[in-house]
């Protein structure tokens, strides 16, 4: 009898490969991430090498996206805003994961006037429109790419803090707590070693989804002209590099805006596929 088949981590890995949309979202995001570290290997051009002789050209043979306003070959700058986008949605996302886990096991764990004090401060948050108050930080602190993953970690802890906050409501009544408690452990390793890694199921879910909408984030900024700023690229800049040339060079937007889209889109589909895997409340 195969032991890891009948496991916990054996039942999840074995209805995420039942989930064909859960294993294509993760198949379009590996091959993402390859052709993001791979990207000055798979193309002869620069992202910022100009060619005024060849600007705006249809996609063909040599440029497979075409060229921008400037000759710049789209797809060599589409794989280094693919570096930019995802190394922006990742560290975003380990910024706000952090300030999310630390609020919300504090508040769970320690109860009363602290959880009290912590998610009146949450709603406050929450209260304020998210994009309003990423486009004030971003005034706030200038557009560059270490703003915008701070921003954006900044910004989207709070739904994170809630799930953390209930498993902690639920897991520190249970007897291994307990039991830690009684043998004198601190508060600190109580948390830490034995509440949080059973609770860290929301938050697995929650990165994969955090990931997908800090990419969206970015290029949003990035389109505003409040992210990444040239010479470096992202797929919101050459969006917004585009959306003056739509009439004469249309690939300028539609293949960045199909990144983004296709990006998103993986990560959602890896999520869903994730959240129901760890729901025990759907049976097999």
């Amino acid at each position: 009898m195969n032991k890891r088949k009948f496991s916990p981590r054996g039942k999840v890995w074995g209805k995420i490969k039942n989930n064909r949309l859960a294993l294509l979202g993760a198949s379009v995001i590996l091959v993402l991430s390859l052709m993001a570290i791979l990207g000055p290997m798979l193309t002869p051009f620069g992202p910022e090498e100009q060619s005024i002789s060849e600007r705006l050209l249809a996609p063909h043979s040599k440029h497979i996206c075409g060229t921008d306003e400037l000759g710049r070959d789209v797809f060599s700058r589409m794989l280094s805003g693919a570096r930019v986008s995802l190394s922006v949605g990742f560290i975003a996302v380990i910024i706000s994961s952090c300030i999310g886990i630390i609020i919300g096991a504090a508040a769970g764990y320690y109860g009363g006037r602290i959880d009290s004090v912590l998610m009146r401060f949450v709603d406050i948050m929450l209260s304020i429109p998210t994009l309003f108050l990423i486009l004030i930080l971003s005034v706030y602190l200038g557009p560059s790419i270490i703003n915008v993953m701070v921003i954006i970690g900044l910004t989207g802890w709070m739904d994170l803090s809630r799930l953390i906050r209930a498993e902690f409501l639920s897991l520190k009544k249970r007897e291994y707590v307990l039991a830690a408690r009684v043998c004198g452990a601190s508060d600190a390793r109580i948390i830490f070693k034995h509440i949080l890694p059973n609770a860290l199921a929301p938050v697995f879910v929650s990165v994969i989804f955090g990931v997908g909408g800090a990419i969206l984030a970015e290029s949003g900024l990035s389109f505003l002209g409040l992210g990444v700023q040239p010479p470096d690229a992202s797929w919101g800049s050459i969006l917004a590099s585009g959306k003056d040339y739509i009439e004469r060079a249309w690939w300028m937007t539609v293949y960045p805006g199909l990144a983004i889209f296709i990006t998103i889109m993986a990560y959602n589909l890896l999520g869903e596929g994730l959240r129901d895997a760890l729901d025990p409340r759907l049976v097999e």
